[in-house]
């Protein structure tokens, strides 16, 4: 039989708990723990072993992002401040490149030129798909991501024909130190594309992809705080100041 998603207890049976949050197991704990020593028998001295063991775990087991005791990575707080700071530039980030698609007129239906090194040879294509997720202020090294999906005109009925671009970003955007300067930007210089047949309609994101927390979470997954930068830190190779949320207050409230 496949599993319905509720828990049952494996001390009273009933749904909705585990056996390390059962009730009656509790109970049973606190009794055990009123009974005099000597009178106590197996069920009672496993009860209050179970229960002493669990704590001791709790306050020596080490923490895998800040190495602490006393927590796992869930309950972190000095991982929760660290991903919080990159999640807020990441939705500063999103809502200026949501911002800069509207104001170039970008959205499925429109049509592209290749702008970029690569591309600049390119037949005008139409634009097909935007791939949301690809846009992420933590996979910004080489620049933005390439994200539109475009079918070139001479090949409209072949599936399997598309070009991919990207867009060269605004000048006036208030990158931090780590975001790269525009030359050294790849992606961009390599398959910028320009919009040249703009559509009017204004176009929207999946929704919830303006707050979305997925790709913070990804880039924390296997990052420890040693990684964070310091004002005395070595090297600035893991650093991830990509958007300058001070230069932005608009944004910045947004966030």
């Amino acid at each position: 039989m496949a599993w319905n998603g509720t828990v049952t207890c494996s001390e009273c049976y009933r749904t909705g708990h585990n056996k390390n949050g059962c009730p009656q197991r509790k109970e049973r704990y606190q009794e055990a723990l009123a009974m005099p020593e000597e009178e106590r028998g197996w069920r009672e001295r496993r009860v209050i072993q179970d229960f002493e063991d669990k704590k001791l775990r709790s306050t020596t087991r080490k923490c895998s992002y800040c190495g602490t005791s006393g927590h796992n990575r869930r309950k972190c707080e000095q991982l929760a401040e660290h991903s919080g700071y990159v999640q807020r530039q990441q939705v500063a980030f999103r809502a200026a490149f949501l911002e800069h698609l509207r104001d170039v007129g970008l959205n499925t239906g429109c049509l592209v030129k290749g702008t970029g090194d690569y591309v600049n040879n390119n037949p005008l294509s139409i634009v097909m798909e935007i791939h949301w997720d690809t846009v992420t202020v933590t996979r910004c090294g080489n620049g933005i991501n390439r994200f539109i999906v475009a079918r070139p005109l001479t090949e409209i009925g072949n599936a399997r024909s598309y070009e991919s671009y990207t867009l060269n970003r605004p000048d006036h955007w208030p990158v931090g130190e780590d975001f790269p300067a525009q030359e050294n930007c790849w992606q961009e210089k390599s398959y910028a594309g320009k919009v040249v047949g703009p559509c009017e309609e204004p176009v929207n994101p999946p929704e919830g992809w303006l707050i979305d927390e997925k790709a913070v979470k990804e880039f924390f997954k296997e990052r420890e705080s040693w990684q964070w930068p310091t004002e005395n830190s070595a090297s600035t190779y893991h650093s991830c100041n990509w958007w300058n949320l001070e230069e932005n207050q608009e944004l910045k409230k947004t966030a």
